[in-house]
């Protein structure tokens, strides 16, 4: 999230200063050049139940990250009983540095995401508000 910072000019002025975030990629630290928006939808009888708790609780290491900025279900009903894919914001350099940290979460190893058909757009969002996944850093919701 970005942190303006009130700084003098004169002395009738305050003129916001904008800071870059910095995200955890991997192992090294990166500038984030680009959110980007994720509709990934689960291979056709495919069952994500068996692993879903597995996913929730990779997810709070990756929103943790400053990777996944929001994220959810996909349902083909709208009493939400059947998946049919995820949404995902997250954060990243590139569609390449996308792609591979859809690769790391168990949907795809094991084999729900059907990443060839994936949607990635780079995107702006103009709002969004906060809703808590149990275990993130609470700073992440101030």
């Amino acid at each position: 999230m970005l942190r303006g910072l009130l700084t003098p000019t004169n002395s009738r002025l305050l003129k916001p200063i904008v800071t870059t975030p910095v995200r955890l990629f991997s192992s090294t630290l990166k500038k984030m050049s680009q959110e980007y928006t994720v509709i990934i939808y689960d291979k056709p009888g495919t069952d994500r139940t068996k692993v879903r708790p597995i996913h929730l609780q990779d997810l709070v290491g990756t929103v943790n990250a400053g990777v996944v900025i929001a994220g959810g279900a996909l349902f083909t009903d709208e009493t939400k009983t059947k998946f049919v894919g995820s949404t995902l914001q997250i954060a990243a350099n590139s569609k390449e540095e996308v792609i591979e940290a859809l690769k790391q979460d168990v949907y795809y190893r094991e084999g729900i995401w059907d990443i060839d058909s994936a949607l990635i757009y780079p995107s702006g969002m103009a709002v969004r508000l906060p809703k808590k996944l149990a275990g993130t850093r609470e700073e992440l919701f101030n």
